[in-house]
């Protein structure tokens, strides 16, 4: 008797199994049998009403059952607008749009789970960036994923001006915690980075964007809040090794106000006010406790040698403030640009040596067969002539009636060394010229030039 319920038993078990099976290739099999052509309208309107960008399909659509069920678009535009461009914000060969079983046996293609689209170009313009911004802050939309694709931001002329490459890019709404987000990890100028935008519905007026270079090691954390489309505030910190910038910035009415709240503690400091209708804009920008070589190399250098290309319509005054400098003679110093008509000019340039005088300069870059080179045509002013002796070990009464030297100095990128020549003492009774040309490589080597020439 046990044995015939046993054996009932496997025979049902069995007839279960048959079951599943025939039911589970049945409903893997007829989705492929239906003819999803002939929903092309209801799709692309769906695609909208889930994602809030606009779909133009032309080639095959086809059912996959695996790795979860979705349709695949051989031949998809998507676009912000709905009229679209050529070939719109996107053009693939695979776009995958993952839809419930229900939806795909009832034939509805209303609700879709989410979309995928890998191993395609992303054609960006400047106005674009608003239109991206609206859908950011405007639109409810399903999961959206891109997987190793290559942004491309075009000029108004069509001219690709930079190619990103993304590994991942994923936008989607969190329905459990109510938080917006939109995530890239790629690379732009070669260094790899992790952009992460964060919006809780819960307070919709704020918003935080993080950015994290990989190598070098750059941390940027920026917060918004906004009052309404045309007035909002935020704040911008970042974290350079052992440079730690903190920003405040307001925009009111077509005008933005920026200022470093903790100017005690952070080596960059900016306080500038700048007018967007029509642009312009007076601002400074204070350095502290760098040192001299470092400013030149990474900051003046790219500075002057621009592209015009980039400058746009960007017209204003900027000074560039200079404090507490790593230096045994500079301390200090001011440098005072105008750019306006795509040129940047030094207006002027004057630097404080501790307790002895200041130095005004004219300041230029050159650039010869991938070679670039500072070089500044100097007039020294000695205030204190007991200091200027004591630091250049001279005897007080040999520079005591010297007012004025000058001199040129020529730096090549990325050394420390320079080069110091047609030197001019002039005291008032006597006007000494040389035509040597001083290396020079420490404060040890400057002090022995010193000593020669006024000697």
């Amino acid at each position: 008797m046990n044995k015939i319920k046993q054996n009932k038993i496997t025979f049902s078990l069995i007839l279960a199994a048959i079951a599943i099976i025939f039911s589970s290739l049945t409903l893997l099999s007829l989705p492929v049998l239906f003819n999803y052509k002939s929903k092309v309208t209801i799709i692309e309107n769906n695609f909208y009403k889930n994602f809030k960008f606009y779909l133009n399909s032309s080639g095959n659509i086809s059912y996959k059952p695996f790795p979860k069920p979705h349709l695949l678009l051989e031949n998809a535009i998507i676009d912000l607008n709905q009229f679209q461009e050529k070939d719109g914000l996107i053009k693939t060969k695979n776009l995958k749009i993952f839809i419930s079983l229900r939806d795909i046996y009832l034939r509805s293609f209303k609700n879709f789970v989410s979309t995928e689209i890998s191993n395609t170009n992303i054609n960006l313009k400047f106005y674009n960036f608003k239109e991206l911004r609206k859908h950011l802050y405007q639109n409810i939309n399903k999961t959206i994923i891109l997987n190793n694709c290559k942004i491309f931001l075009k000029n108004n002329k069509n001219e690709v001006i930079l190619i990103s490459p993304i590994k991942n890019i994923l936008y989607k709404i969190n329905n459990k915690t109510k938080v917006k987000n939109f995530n890239i990890n790629g690379e732009v100028f070669g260094l790899n980075f992790k952009s992460e935008w964060e919006r809780d519905y819960t307070k919709p007026k704020r918003s935080f964007h993080n950015i994290d270079i990989l190598y070098p090691k750059i941390e940027i954390k920026n917060t918004m809040e906004f009052e309404k489309n045309n007035k909002f505030q935020g704040k911008t910190q970042i974290n350079y090794r052992q440079d730690k910038l903190e920003y405040n910035f307001q925009f009111d009415n077509q005008k933005i106000k920026i200022s470093s709240p903790n100017d005690g503690s952070t080596n960059f400091n900016i306080e500038s006010n700048i007018q967007l209708r029509p642009f312009y804009f007076n601002g400074s920008l204070m350095i502290k406790n760098k040192k001299v070589e470092k400013i030149v190399d990474n900051f003046l250098l790219n500075l002057i040698l621009y592209d015009e290309n980039y400058l746009g319509n960007l017209n204003g005054l900027f000074n560039i403030k200079f404090d507490k400098l790593d230096n045994k003679l500079i301390k200090k110093g001011e440098i005072k640009l105008i750019i306006n008509e795509k040129k940047i000019n030094i207006e002027e340039a004057n630097f404080i040596l501790d307790k002895i005088g200041h130095i005004n300069s004219i300041i230029s870059f050159e650039e010869d067969e991938g070679e670039k080179k500072l070089i500044t045509i100097n007039q020294l002013t000695i205030e204190n002539y007991i200091e200027f002796a004591k630091i250049f070990q001279i005897g007080s009464n040999k520079i005591k009636n010297i007012k004025k030297i000058y001199f040129d100095l020529e730096k090549n990128y990325g050394q420390t060394d320079f080069i110091i020549k047609n030197v001019k003492i002039n005291d008032g009774k006597r006007n000494l010229k040389s035509k040597d040309i001083f290396p020079v490589k420490n404060i040890q080597n400057l002090r022995s030039y010193i000593r020669e020439l006024i000697n």
